[in-house]
């Protein structure tokens, strides 16, 4: 009964946010459209009006109805050639004048075909046929295609021009907010830095050294097999699928555990040759930073630092460093995040060119990136090639072969913005020489080195240069009608160099200390490669025109290989030498590490698809799949999936709706799919690693047992998920809209769990390990997609896009007798059961302790300017009073009794008591609303995304609160307490006091944890096509420049995140930040 209530009361909530959002949209949506029938021409009679009669001139009348006989409203009629025309009337009735020597109209209408019709002498009765292209779509599924009508699964599709209508070198950023279910995030502004994808949630409790879930993200299959979307060349791209359900993705195993991502490549097309060319260029800056104290500002705060306890305000005592108290009598301020960041560039170029004939089609493109972000020397440079070639061989055979190439080069700064807000801001940048002065402070020569010391040529070096080259060859063999047997081939090399150099007067070098140790190098060399067989063997055949069969059957086997070879050590006694020099006789703390592995998988699939009149319709499939990760016994399951749909619309009982409705189906699916959570190619086998132990001052070797120990019983981690579907679509295709609901239950969740003791240890701090099926979760949620025709004209069209998602994610099984866990990778997390997996645990912040409180203040050991919390085992009665309930065992019943705070009998914090479960890192929900419209040559689209209800650890800026004011700067926003007022104070923070540390405060360190949720005005587009008689004269086929700016605005509701981007998730030193750039579309 409670688990009936919960799914009834998540529904009721999931439903309410959707249909607080849908009706408004679908109800304005439908009156715009009504209001504005399609093709209207809103200066019909100023068009008619202009006309000059130079010859003479016919009147053709006519109506327009539709394939039932119905008069059609509004469709446009035009003189073929011209932009002469009008649109009909509530009777579906027209009359035009014709110049003589004009023949034909073309007749257009949403939803239907456009005709050409001949003039003729009687009245005209034009009959339009529905043009049911949306429908008949096709879409990429796992293994095959369908078309959208047909689909029963839970699968979303972009095409190509909406990925490139906004520019950006990397495809999945593009989809931000555009797919329901599907959460991506950029918490970096860091040049080449990718952003994190998830769909529908987080069910594996599988952690990386980071405390991120291993194995996390959905799978990206590129033309039939992996491939590198972060290179990809977005004008490359056909259309991408997302496969969200069960259904869809239990076809792809292992691999389809977190969804899959389906990217069709462009091909070319029979005929001449076409040359696109695509290019834009830009700047990156203008980033909203929180304003930092400098001048009077940040004397302030020391003045009511020394205040507070008493102590003198004068200039001089204030500043007991000369050289800082002569900086501030100099006037030497220094706004150093202004000096380490500047204004970025960003470009891009592409060109492709393709074509073919019958027998052969080739399309070849290459690809030029260059970011480099605010930070000087920060920079990524990406260049790509793609080359498909597609052969008929005969009526039987066909052939091809896909190559995707790219070279990525990166210079990584060290990210330094967190130390620069917090930095002192006093002395002067730069000597007389215009060189960087070391410490800025002229005197202090040991403590506030420049922030600026990594600038300087040679004493700092990131470099890592990657090549990865993806070659997939098909063979595709059709013997009969209705047969083909695909078998593909696909392998892949990726080799990297990576080299990380920290020299003399280096940033690190110079706060650290200028130990030899500081001046550091290492080097590494991972390489991967991998390869992939695929057969696929599909029958499809029609009996009666009423039953539609698809049989699909698959094999597929496939081999990963790595390794990594790594140097490191400090002592460098030349910044020129970089890592080259590491094998050098004075290199000290000189370590050689080598990795390698490798992991085999293997899997059959056999599908069914049935469609009866295209009404009711079918699949179902069974994946069995094998994995070298798991102990044999354990290393083979089968993921069945079925799902159903029903085209209510096609029913006889509505055809009384035909008229306004024009698609409604229902769908369900059910599936199970299985990972192995991204666990070690080893676990396996219990391994036994080479060491060295001292003894008498000489290494002698030594082996020990790998930290892993294998468990024979380990087994898939498997997710049970059910997905319900509805797709509609109204008055001629005019409003589009899906909802999905689904609940994925996933058990034998894969945990690592620390031995016991009594084991002994991999070492004598850490524990020995060990990987068990131990956790259980459930993800359930809502999907909506709305897209709307609000109005389509001659010149005018205004289309928008609405998306929502909400997902409610937890845990509900733990280690056995445990109903909470602290996250070995990340203490500020906890597993708990009945809350989502990324949770954050400690003590609830609560504000400041007010001058009116210090009564109740003193009962937990506080006074007013200290940090206020919320006790969990503390309870507060209608009278205003504080208790806590204390458990008693007497003849062996466990009672409780009230006990009184007071006094006489404060209250003493307890950890395992009184903190809980804060928030957590995913959201509540998120969507994106996109408007686009085009008048005339124009086009314009503007897009706002939101993400709501997560919680943000902001402690890289709540950090900076120094009560003293000496140590660190901080925000001006940064209110504090003043103890010097006897009265209530609206602050953000605690006292300011001298001598004393942040981390004085009791639970200082529940200040960190604020509301993360956000909305921004992601991008806003601005494009001109030239019109296409224009282009006819120069020679070339399309042309489209275009102006867009991204990271407008943005909107955060928390009071402590001030001119921050929340997308960023508490990190500050590469920002995001506002990019302006314009392009070019150009084909020939």
């Amino acid at each position: 009964m409670k688990k009936e209530q919960s799914y009834r009361v998540f529904f009721q909530d999931a439903w309410g946010h959707a249909l607080r959002a849908i009706p408004t949209i679908l109800g304005v949506s439908a009156v715009i459209c009504l209001a504005f029938p399609t093709n209207s021409f809103a200066a019909q009679s100023n068009v008619q009006a202009t006309q000059t009669v130079q010859q003479q001139q016919r009147i053709v009348k006519g109506s327009v109805i539709d394939e039932k006989g119905e008069p059609l409203i509004g469709v446009s009629v035009l003189i073929k050639g011209t932009t002469t025309g009008t649109i009909t009337d509530f009777d579906g009735k027209f009359s035009l004048d014709v110049p003589a020597g004009h023949n034909t109209l073309e007749v257009s209408y949403i939803g239907y075909r456009t005709q050409d019709v001949t003039i003729g002498n009687a009245p005209l009765v034009i009959k339009m046929q529905p043009d049911n292209k949306l429908l008949d779509e096709v879409v990429v599924i796992g293994y095959g295609t369908v078309k959208r009508r047909d689909l029963t699964g839970a699968i979303a599709s972009v095409k190509g021009d909406d990925i490139t209508l906004n520019p950006g070198s990397r495809p999945m950023d593009a989809l931000q907010g555009k797919i329901a279910g599907l959460d991506i995030t950029k918490s970096s502004g860091q040049a080449g830095a990718n952003s994190t994808i998830q769909l529908r949630g987080t069910r594996s409790l599988q952690m990386d050294d980071d405390g991120k879930a291993t194995g996390g993200g959905p799978t990206y299959i590129i033309d039939g097999m992996p491939g590198d979307i972060n290179t990809l060349n977005p004008n490359d791209i056909e259309s991408i699928e997302i496969l969200k359900d069960a259904s869809s993705t239990a076809v792809y195993g292992s691999s389809g555990a977190n969804g899959v991502i389906i990217v069709t490549t462009k091909g070319a097309k029979v005929g001449k040759a076409t040359i696109n060319f695509n290019a834009y260029a830009g700047f990156t800056g203008w980033e909203t930073l929180p304003k930092m104290r400098s001048g009077e500002s940040f004397i302030q705060v020391r003045r009511d630092a020394a205040r507070a306890i008493g102590a003198s305000t004068e200039l001089g005592d204030l500043f007991n460093n000369a050289s800082e108290l002569a900086a501030v009598q100099n006037n030497q301020w220094i706004d150093w995040a202004d000096a380490v960041l500047s204004k970025g560039f960003e470009q891009n170029y592409s060109l492709s060119v393709s074509g073919g004939t019958e027998k052969t089609k080739a399309y070849f493109s290459l690809n030029f990136s260059d970011e480099r972000s605010m930070y000087k020397n920060d920079n990524y440079k990406v260049y790509s090639s793609r080359l498909r070639i597609d052969q008929n061989i005969n009526q039987w055979i066909d052939t091809g072969i896909n190559i995707q190439a790219s070279y990525t080069h990166r210079n990584a700064r060290s990210g330094v913005l967190e130390d620069a807000l917090r930095a002192i801001p006093l002395g002067q940048l730069y000597d007389e020489n215009g060189k960087i002065n070391l410490y800025p402070v002229a005197g202090n020569t040991d403590t506030n080195p420049s922030i600026l010391a990594d600038e300087q040529p040679g004493v700092y070096k990131n470099q890592s240069n990657v090549g990865r080259i993806y070659i997939d060859a098909y063979i595709d063999y059709k013997p009969i009608k209705g047969l083909s047997i695909r078998s593909m081939l696909g392998g892949s090399y990726s080799s990297t160099r990576t080299g990380k150099f920290s020299g003399i007067d280096s940033y690190n070098y110079l706060k650290n200390g200028k130990g030899t140790d500081q001046v550091n190098a290492t080097v590494s060399t991972p390489n991967s490669y991998n390869y992939k067989w695929e057969n696929i063997v599909t029958y499809h055949t029609v009996i009666d025109n009423d039953h539609d069969i698809t049989l699909t059957g698959v094999s597929t086997y496939n081999h990963n290989q790595s390794e990594d070879y790594s140097m490191y050590g400090t002592n460098i006694s030349d910044n020129k030498l970089l890592w080259y020099g590491l094998n050098g006789d004075n290199i000290n703390n000189k370590s050689l590490t080598g990795k390698y592995s490798m992991s085999k998988g293997m899997g059959f699939v056999a599908r069914v698809n049935y469609s009866y009149k295209g009404k009711y319709l079918f699949s179902a499939s069974c994946r069995w799949d094998g994995s070298s990760r798991l102990a044999k016994g354990n290393q083979w399951d089968s993921f069945p999936a079925v799902s159903a749909g029903w085209r209510i619309s096609d029913e006889s009982f509505m055809e009384p709706t035909q008229s306004w409705l024009d698609n409604l189906k229902v769908r369900i699916g059910w599936g199970i799919s299985g990972t192995t959570a991204g666990i070690n190619p080893y676990s396996a086998v219990s391994g036994i690693e080479q060491s060295a132990t001292n003894i008498s001052g000489q290494k002698v070797p030594t082996t020990l047992f790998s930290k892993n120990i294998a468990n024979p019983k380990l087994t898939w981690e498997r997710s049970y998920n059910t997905n319900i579907g509805l797709d509609a679509s109204f008055l001629s295709n005019r409003i589009d809209l899906t909802v999905d609901y689904y609940n994925t239950i996933t058990k034998d969740v894969i945990m690592s769990v620390n031995m016991p003791n009594t084991m002994g240890g991999y070492n004598a701090s850490t524990p020995y390990v060990m990987n068990a099926n131990l956790g259980k979760t459930q993800n359930r949620g809502i999907e909506v997609a709305l897209t709307t025709h609000n109005i389509t004209n001659r010149d005018f069209t205004w289309t928008s896009t609405l998306t929502f998602a909400k997902n409610k994610e937890k845990i509900t099984a733990l280690t056995e007798g445990q109903d909470m866990m602290i996250n070995a990778k990340n203490s500020d997390l906890v597993w708990k059961l009945g809350s989502p997996i990324y949770s954050y645990y400690g003590y609830l912040f609560k504000g400041i302790w007010q001058y009116s409180e210090a009564e109740t203040a003193a009962l937990f050991g506080c006074k007013p300017g200290d940090v206020k919390v919320e006790y969990a085992s503390v309870k507060h009665d209608a009278n205003g009073y504080y208790y806590e309930e204390e458990a008693t065992d007497g003849d062996g019943k466990v009672t409780t009794k009230r006990v009184d705070i007071t006094a006489d009998n404060p209250y003493t914090q307890r950890d395992g008591s009184d903190r809980q479960v804060l928030g957590h890192k995913n959201p509540d929900w998120s969507g994106g609303f996109k408007n686009t419209f085009t008048y005339k040559n124009f086009d314009l689209s503007v897009f706002l995304y939101a993400r709501w209800g997560q919680m943000m650890k902001y402690d890289k800026v709540i950090g900076l609160y120094d009560p003293a004011g000496t140590t660190y700067n901080f925000p001006t926003y940064f209110t504090y307490y003043d103890t010097t007022i006897e009265a209530d104070q609206h602050v953000l923070f605690p006292a300011a006091r001298a001598n004393t540390k942040f981390q004085d405060y009791n639970n200082y360190t529940s200040t960190y944890y604020v509301n993360g949720s956000f909305w921004k005005i992601k991008n806003v587009t601005l494009g001109y096509t030239l019109p296409r008689k224009y282009c006819n004269k120069v020679g070339i086929s399309n042309l489209r420049v275009y102006g867009t700016i991204t990271n407008l605005f943005v909107f955060s509701p928390s009071k402590y995140v001030k001119d921050y981007d929340p997308e960023m998730d508490g990190s500050v030193n590469f920002p995001l930040s506002k990019e302006l750039v314009f392009g070019v579309n150009l084909t020939f």
